[in-house]
């Protein structure tokens, strides 16, 4: 004979287990809903009609894709006119001081003076050898090599390539020769500056806008400078092999270049400059875009909080009741429950 009662207290058991997961799983979902702001399930809440929302996500993801590259953009611009910045400031004043000190200065003084310049021209190898997040700026495309070799380097090279020169005219000739030979002749392109002769590639800030430069540490601008110092550089290193007439013509021809190379300097820095307010200009509309889209966003799947509270308070009710039954029934204790 069947026992109607044990039955009945297992469909009870049923019913009193089905309704706790029940009211956890709403509770789970109510209690994400009030932390996330958003609906749980996007697909119930857009009535399965995900096509506006998705379009909306993937323009999200571009624009967050943008802005990162601008970011990066930013750094770079700022890194090269950082450095282009520190030789600016030394070229300025050292172009019309050499003019001067070509027909005023002392021996003695002109000395001094190459050497102090030859430490600068050291610095700018620094300068142009920085980098940003593993990338040298003034490499071209080649952004995993620093552009030049040691200053070392250079100062063998320079040794080497006016080698037998006797007048300043024809040192001179030379060091510019070297300097602006193309690649494949041997000269500053193929034993000094290690980078690629194109620009950086350029990077995306905006779905219609890319930015980048053409400056590199072999760009005509740089390397005007870089024979002007080099010049002063090889008085450094002469010595008093030099004589006093010599001495004069190359700090002259030295100051010529870098009062030419200041000008160059300063369109240099003008370019990144324009490159430098588009980036700004992309990031602003890229923001307001973002701004836009993350309420229209908001509008179709975010989860009104009073509603998505009042439930929650509600859920919370249901389960205290539904505890204060189970326990009386079956007199199990909270820790049991919650097991």
């Amino acid at each position: 004979m069947s026992n109607f009662s044990s039955i009945g207290d297992q469909a009870r058991s049923y019913q009193l287990r089905l309704s706790q997961f029940l009211l956890k799983g709403k509770l789970d979902r109510l209690s994400k809903e009030v932390t996330t702001g958003i609906k749980d399930d996007i697909p119930l809440a857009l009535n399965g009609d995900l096509s506006r929302i998705s379009s909306i996500e993937t323009r999200l993801t571009m624009l967050a894709a943008h802005n990162q590259n601008a970011s990066e953009a930013k750094s770079m611009f700022a890194v090269m006119q950082s450095a282009l910045e520190r030789i600016q400031t030394v070229v300025v004043e050292a172009g019309p001081n050499l003019l001067n000190e070509a027909g005023g200065s002392s021996e003695d003084m002109l000395r001094l003076s190459a050497n102090t310049m030859t430490e600068e021209f050291r610095s700018f190898f620094g300068a142009l050898n920085t980098e940003v997040s593993g990338r040298h700026v003034f490499s071209g495309t080649r952004t995993d090599t620093a552009p030049l070799a040691a200053f070392e380097d250079m100062v063998a090279e320079l040794t080497a390539t006016t080698a037998g020169a006797t007048t300043a005219t024809d040192i001179v000739n030379r060091i510019d020769a070297w300097f602006d030979a193309p690649s494949g002749a041997g000269g500053f392109a193929d034993t000094v500056y290690r980078g690629s002769n194109s620009g950086n590639n350029n990077i995306a800030v905006a779905t219609d806008r890319a930015v980048g430069t053409n400056l590199t540490a072999n760009s005509a601008e740089l390397r005007t400078t870089l024979k002007g110092m080099a010049i002063m550089t090889y008085v450094s290193e002469s010595g008093a092999g030099l004589d006093s007439a010599t001495m004069r013509e190359l700090f002259n021809a030295a100051g010529l270049r870098l009062v030419s190379a200041g000008v160059g300097i300063t369109n240099a820095r003008a370019m990144l400059g324009m490159q430098e307010a588009a980036v700004a200009q992309a990031t602003t509309r890229n923001t307001a875009e973002i701004s836009s889209l993350s309420i229209a966003r908001s509008t179709l799947i975010a989860a009104d909080p009073y509603e998505t509270a009042t439930a929650l308070q509600e859920t919370q009710a249901s389960i205290e009741s539904l505890y204060t039954l189970t326990s009386r029934l079956s007199r199990l204790s909270l820790t049991d429950y919650l097991s």
